[in-house]
């Protein structure tokens, strides 16, 4: 029998590769026999690069997601917490939950103002040189309102040159640290290093009232160095840790640090009782706003008085103007100021016309809701002011 099996020819002639090398590689063609060959590894096909993105060019454009994201279905008012609303969805258990009623989403309308974000630190100037006339009673009310109902930081500062009243209406919390105090430490305090604490430790928390005060002096003499200049550096050092300044102001509208103060505001506040007094008081201020800018061509005074917010105030009850005169009154402050500023009256409030502390906490809800609308004003002010500066001075470094 022989030793071949059947097929083993076939098995053979698969196994034996002839290959010819290239004959212009070598002088010479040769045949070789390779009997178990290396497998020929398949070549992948090149990979399709996407072209370069031009710089800016979105990833997402949104036009898939923004049937979602800009609908009214995002916008569906929370449940009613005001009002009979309220009493009907707590009685039911929620199984009737009717719409908030106008006078809620208004409100909620005006504390989403005051929420509104800053691009970058804000003043206030609260500012009327007749004595009493309620300067830091609106102060306080303003700061806390603020403080109250936002995530901002607010300090109420005193700039009065000589001996302001704030330290002395607010609770000092065992601090008799002053602005003075912070002025003295300022060098060490302008240092990149300096923490948030250090600031405070010159100022005096209000507890619920979430804002702090930075007091005057009780000396008279030592207020005499706040000038235009230390105004300036103050407030670059606690602009740092205080996103909003309530600056409660004296009687003198020509000293350094009112100007100062008038300089760096974006918001401009008149405390104002409808009398000959309080009336005549701001009228002077007005037009010497208006004459600073007219002599030196730069309009930030006059807008001031332009988008102004005017708080009337009743006062105490012991004084009383005819009807006919409060109107007489007001219609010379709206032919001084123009139509974009901004008349808000508020009731009297037995928390504010004290000369001892003032607790916001114990203002009555209609003081309260006619403060929020204050503040809702005075912030939408602040942050067209602050957005207008941020754009100039954009346009300025590109030109």
């Amino acid at each position: 029998m022989g030793t071949e099996w059947p097929g083993d020819e076939r098995r053979k002639a698969k196994t034996d590769v002839l290959t010819v090398s290239n004959a212009s590689d070598k002088p010479e063609a040769s045949l070789q026999i390779l009997n178990n060959p290396e497998p020929v590894k398949p070549t992948a096909p090149e990979p399709t690069r996407a072209a370069p993105l031009a710089a800016g060019t979105p990833l997402v454009t949104g036009t898939l997601s923004s049937a979602i994201t800009g609908s009214d279905a995002l916008e569906t008012p929370l449940p009613a917490e005001e009002g009979w609303q309220r009493t009907i969805r707590t009685w039911t258990g929620g199984l009737i939950s009717p719409k908030p009623g106008p006078q809620e989403l208004a409100r909620r309308t005006t504390l989403a103002s005051i929420r509104r974000v800053y691009p970058r630190p804000v003043t206030v100037t609260v500012a009327q040189p007749a004595g009493g006339s309620g300067k830091t009673s609106i102060s306080v009310a303003l700061a806390s309102t603020i403080g109250n109902t936002s995530d901002h930081a607010v300090l109420a500062m005193d700039n009065n040159e000589t001996m302001g009243t704030l330290g002395v209406r607010t609770r000092s919390n065992g601090s008799k640290l002053t602005i003075i105090d912070l002025l003295d430490a300022l060098e060490e305090l302008k240092n990149e290093h300096t923490r948030s604490g250090d600031v405070q430790y010159f100022t005096r928390p209000q507890g619920d009232n979430r804002f702090a005060v930075l007091a005057s002096d009780e000396d008279p003499d030592r207020m005499q160095m706040l000038t235009r200049e230390t105004l300036n550096e103050l407030l670059e050092v606690v602009q740092r840790f205080w996103n909003v300044i309530v600056l409660d102001t004296g009687n003198n509208t020509r000293a350094e640090n009112w100007l100062a103060g008038i300089e760096r505001s974006d918001q401009l506040v008149f405390p104002v009782e409808m009398n000959d007094k309080s009336v005549v008081s701001v009228l002077r201020t007005i037009e010497q706003l208006q004459a600073m800018s007219q002599l030196s061509g730069n309009d930030h005074y006059a807008a001031l008085c332009r988008h102004a917010v005017l708080v009337i105030s009743p006062g105490s009850h012991r004084r009383s103007v005819a009807p006919e005169r409060r109107k007489e009154l007001r219609t010379m402050l709206e032919q001084a100021l123009g139509e974009e500023a901004t008349f808000l009256p508020v009731p009297y409030e037995p928390a504010l016309d004290t000369n001892g502390l003032i607790d916001w906490q114990l203002a009555t809800d209609e003081s309260v809701r006619a403060f929020e609308k204050v503040a809702a004003t005075v912030s939408e002010g602040m942050h067209h002011a602050a957005v207008r500066a941020e754009s100039t001075k954009r346009n300025k470094k590109e030109n």
